[in-house]
């Protein structure tokens, strides 16, 4: 949904109660967010607008490539039970990670085959990971793990979904 549109929403509707049109709009906007997993950029939006817990929640795919700007990207990700996202170090790129549901583990360090910093992570806990660290989060929990992940500058291909893992 465009600037324009919401704003030609809220001329046409400022009488009525707040109430009603925040119902309305919450409703319009639910899940355009994931519009069948098609990037937001495709709807001619450079905004990105969504409850993410919500669309990370009801994400199945191993990573779903979000929203790409100039210099961030927003991916979901959906970790099956006693999965890993996989070890992984971004030369020139800082990572936020944040569970949306679930429990894991993380483990970190400063080289592949030594992680020996670990860390159980649960809804709502984020790491910040810098540029150069090796680091791995486990699904340790009963049901799929959802994340959430912003990358700085952009890592993935722009507006990509990967159903499994490897």
């Amino acid at each position: 949904m465009d600037n324009h549109h919401i704003n030609n929403h809220i001329c046409n509707n400022h009488q009525r109660a707040e109430r009603n049109f925040c119902t309305r709009l919450e409703k319009e906007l639910s899940y355009c967010d994931m519009c069948d997993n098609k990037c937001i950029n495709e709807h001619g939006g450079d905004v990105y607008v969504a409850n993410i817990e919500k669309a990370a929640y009801n994400n199945r795919n191993y990573r779903e490539s979000v929203w790409t700007g100039k210099y961030l990207q927003m991916t979901l990700m959906s970790i099956p039970r006693s999965q890993s996202i996989g070890i992984e170090m971004h030369d020139d790129t800082d990572q936020f990670i944040r569970v949306e549901h679930g429990t894991a583990l993380l483990v970190i360090g400063n080289d592949s085959t030594c992680l020996s910093d670990k860390k159980k992570l649960y809804k709502g806990d984020a790491v910040l990971v810098p540029a150069g660290v090796w680091h791995d989060i486990m699904n340790i929990g009963k049901c799929p793990l959802k994340l959430s992940s912003i990358y700085a500058p952009p890592h993935h291909p722009k507006c990509t979904v990967e159903k499994n893992k490897r």
